[in-house]
This record gives structure tokens, C-alpha cells and sequence, in this order.
């Protein structure tokens, strides 16, 4: 299999970093968000990116809330605008780190063991530096999908035919918002070595 990209334009972007109270959904900081990504997959699907779900097949309450896929394109979307008594906030709290847990799943559908990773300028360079306005792992502390300590770079997974790497999710770090990733790409990438 040919190596196969899968970019994520991250679209415009409005954010106020004001806080509010959340919903409850986020698993981190409740505090309104406002992010939008976009994918574009492959002819052949090598890669098949879907809503996060548990194993009941049952999608989680973030990837049902913030995932949304359509036409053959995957779009995450934290613009939710939180109402209350006193005020109206949007955005996220740039005084703390911000995750969205399980948002999505990849599989490989194709017939060979891929090395799969995302790469992108956005990235942080480590999970504790400012250096980058977002974060990627996965929820399995097991699989590598996330910073890889050793060897001090963003880790690659084996994925073998018909795996999949489940419960990715991205955070955004403290000091930044969303408006720091507009116009920024992500790329899921996926390689076999041939």
C-alpha cells in the first residue's frame, strides 16, 4: 500500500478565551469551545476515520457531541455557546489545558501492517512545552499514539489489518485557544514501508 494522507484543515476559527460554565461533556475543563476540523479520506479507504465508541459499540458522549460526519468528511465542532444568569461565553480558558477525550477511531481496512501517526505544524513539540497549540494521544496508554518520552518525539502506532486505534483525542494547552489553530493542517499519516 502506497503511504496515504488524510489532512485535516483546521477551518476558521472564532474564540474568546473568557470561561463559563461547560456542560459537563468535556472530561477536563468546563469552559465553552469553539474549534472546526475538517478531513478529506482516501478513494480506497485505507484509513477509516469514525466517531469514537465504547465497547458496546455504543459512540462516547464527546464524539457524538463534537464529531460530526458527512458526505465522506469529518468535522469536529466545539462552538457551543454557554448561556447563563450573569453571562454569555464562548471560546476556551486560556489559563488552563483543555481536552477533548474520545472524539474519533482509526481502522486499517487495508491488507498490511501500517505504521499510523499524525503529524502537523501545529503540534507541541511535548506535552508540557508552549511551543505548539495542540496536543493528539489516544486514551490506550499502551498503543504509542501520543508523546513518546525516549526517543522525544510524537510516537507512531503498528496498526495491523482490520485494528483500530481508539478514543483519539486532542487537547489544546494552556496560554492558547482555538484562534491559535487557524488555517493550520493536521495530517494522519499511514505507511506500510513498501
Amino acid at each position: 500500500m502506497e503511504r496515504r494522507k488524510f489532512i485535516a484543515g483546521l477551518g476558521s476559527l472564532t474564540a474568546a478565551g473568557a470561561a463559563g460554565i461547560g456542560t459537563g461533556a468535556f472530561t477536563s475543563v468546563q469552559a465553552d469551545r469553539s474549534l472546526s476540523i475538517q478531513t478529506a479520506g482516501d478513494a480506497n479507504a485505507f484509513l477509516s476515520i469514525t466517531k469514537a465508541e465504547d465497547d458496546n459499540g455504543d459512540v462516547y458522549a464527546n464524539a457524538q457531541e463534537y464529531v460530526d460526519i458527512s458526505n465522506g468528511e469529518v468535522s469536529l465542532d466545539f462552538t457551543q455557546v454557554e448561556d447563563t444568569a450573569n453571562a454569555s461565553a464562548s471560546g476556551i480558558n486560556k489559563n488552563a489545558k483543555t481536552i477533548f477525550d474520545r472524539l474519533l477511531d482509526v481502522t486499517n481496512n487495508g491488507t498490511q501492517d501500517v505504521e499510523f501517526w499524525i503529524e502537523s505544524d501545529l503540534i507541541v513539540s511535548s506535552p508540557n512545552s508552549d511551543d505548539g497549540f495542540l496536543g493528539v494521544y489516544s486514551e490506550d496508554s499502551d498503543d504509542g499514539l501520543g508523546f513518546d518520552y525516549a526517543n522525544g518525539s510524537w510516537g507512531k502506532v503498528t496498526l495491523s489489518p482490520g485494528e483500530t486505534l481508539e478514543d483519539i483525542g486532542v487537547y489544546i494547552p494552556k496560554g492558547h485557544s482555538t484562534g491559535d489553530l487557524s488555517g493550520g493542517t493536521l495530517t494522519f499519516m499511514a505507511d506500510s514501508g513498501n
